[in-house]
């Protein structure tokens, strides 16, 4: 019986120990990530861009649909480029681990070719190591910048109901 209570002891300590385990600190691989997809958004290469993302990453952008796999990612990012959006900067703010994923909120920054900043939000990002290397698995981000509010029209005035009329 003292054995089987020890055994369930021991047992139970090394389970409690294995939970307690923190993960990782893979913040510093995600900065460097982040400084390759910096690189080839300011070279403007959607896909590159696509490229880092995994076989079946999906991209969340605002007011669009969900963006799915390596070629349509890219393609997204190169639309971006066309509307004018020349480079990027992207910071860090957090990132948590657990074995192969890692999850990171950050903010970002959009310029055009003047230097003129023409957006700024925030993002998160699930990241999938395969291999050795972080690929973007699940990517939302969203501007900081309220929507336009649009312009009511005025209603008709009663001279132009009157013209209407005749």
């Amino acid at each position: 019986m003292k054995t089987k209570v020890l055994i369930i002891s021991l047992l139970v300590s090394i389970l409690i120990i294995n939970c307690s385990e923190s993960s990782k600190d893979v913040t510093n691989e995600i900065v460097e990530a982040n400084k390759v997809f910096a690189e080839f958004f300011n070279a403007h290469n959607g896909k590159a861009i696509g490229e880092l993302y995994t076989e079946k990453g999906r991209l969340f952008p605002a007011n669009s649909p969900v963006i799915e796999g390596r070629e349509a990612i890219g393609s997204f990012w190169n639309t971006v480029f066309a509307m004018g959006i020349d480079n990027a900067t992207l910071t860090t703010l957090h990132v948590e681990s657990y074995e192969n994923t890692a999850i990171e909120e950050g903010e970002y920054n959009l310029f055009d070719t003047g230097g003129k900043k023409l957006d700024e939000g925030k993002y998160i990002i699930i990241w999938k190591n395969i291999d050795g290397k972080w690929h973007l698995d699940r990517d939302i981000f969203s501007s900081n910048i309220p929507l336009p509010v649009p312009q009511e029209e005025e209603p008709p005035s009663s001279e132009d109901q009157d013209e209407k009329e005749q």
